[in-house]
């Protein structure tokens, strides 16, 4: 019975408000004519087309579907879909995507339209890209040497961010706490942790955007509960523990003919490898794999009439990566740099 009545009251309201706009709308649609914009694409057209119209066959994942993804990487969202498959460094705890059958020298990853720079043939960059501040990724399959260079042969994968669209100051917070097999701990030690601020502004022509992730992942240790220290030493290593600090930040101007905008992202990884376990002298030899990136890039777009119009992309890649070994002394807990090469 309570559930008849909601539904009546409902369609009584719905009823009586277009009963009473019905006049209104009449002298909207004598003034106005409304188009929906179609969806719009830029990877693999020398200008935006529309999905439908677009020369190459390409893949939009917008941001709602990455938001109910509940993803904390750019993996956990491509590795769902068709043509995708990822495979993982055991050494160095870093991944690599395979698209089409084809391995990562052959995929052209891009931030807004700029090459991504790595160190070797692995795209380790992919997984270095802040997740909250994508506003979709465009993916388009097969060979696209002529536009985007040789290495883009299995395909292209175009990150494009956010930017901010609202007239007043918007903040965000996200905190994500996940389980790693059945291994937990609030905000540290056991499980895998992200917390995310941001921040975005516009104000008439001028418009500014911002953010900061924290994203820990701590190891999984699936060694049995009266394991020896050899055995857990040797257990943890399955799963590399890794702790990234991103932040990106944006400033545009926008007028009737000139678009500008300037955008920075930085990167902070720290990959912590164990070595084998000594049970003589209670030792091992940790390495940390630490990696640092800045990635900036200057777009325009200039209109100079209503047919012709001027752009242009600058950008600047600075890739690091060192290695640190210590000798661990599990008995204590002090490190101390290894002496070997």
């Amino acid at each position: 019975m309570r559930i008849g009545l909601l539904l009546m009251a409902v369609f009584f309201i719905v009823s009586t408000t277009q009963a009473q706009d019905k006049g209104a709308d009449k002298e909207l649609k004598s003034d106005t004519t409304a188009n929906s914009l179609k969806e719009v694409v830029v990877t693999g057209e020398y200008q935006p087309q529309s999905l439908r119209n677009s020369v190459y066959r390409t893949r939009v994942i917008n941001s709602e579907r990455i938001r109910l993804r509940a993803a904390t990487n750019i993996q956990q969202v491509l590795n769902t879909e068709l043509g995708f498959r990822f495979s993982n460094d055991m050494a160095l705890g870093t991944s690599d995507v395979t698209l089409m059958g084809m391995s990562g020298r052959n995929v052209k990853i891009l931030l807004d339209g700029v090459p991504m720079i790595d160190r070797g043939d692995t795209r380790e960059s992919l997984n270095q890209i802040d997740i909250n501040s994508i506003e979709r990724i465009e993916i388009v399959e097969g060979p696209l040497s002529v536009s985007y260079g040789t290495d883009a042969l299995a395909g292209v994968i175009n990150i494009i961010t956010k930017k901010a669209v609202k007239e007043t100051l918007s903040l965000n917070a996200r905190v994500q706490e996940e389980t790693v097999g059945d291994e937990y701990s609030a905000f540290s030690k056991k499980g895998s942790h992200l917390q995310h601020v941001g921040a975005s502004w516009q104000n008439k022509r001028w418009s500014v955007l911002g953010g900061v992730t924290h994203n820990d992942f701590n190891g999984f240790n699936s060694a049995p509960a009266l394991a020896t220290a050899a055995q857990i030493a040797a257990d943890i290593n399955r799963w590399k523990p890794k702790e990234q600090w991103l932040g990106n930040g944006r400033l545009g101007y926008n007028s009737d003919k000139l678009n500008v905008w300037y955008r920075m992202d930085y990167a902070d990884e720290t990959i912590l490898s164990k070595g084998g376990y000594n049970p003589n002298i209670f030792k091992s030899v940790n390495q940390k794999y630490i990696t640092n990136r800045y990635t900036q890039q200057i777009q325009s777009d200039y209109k100079l009439t209503e047919k012709l119009q001027l752009s242009g992309i600058l950008g600047y890649s600075n890739l690091k990566r060192t290695t640190r070994s210590v000798l661990h002394d599990y008995s204590t807990g002090k490190e101390e740099l290894s002496t070997g090469a």
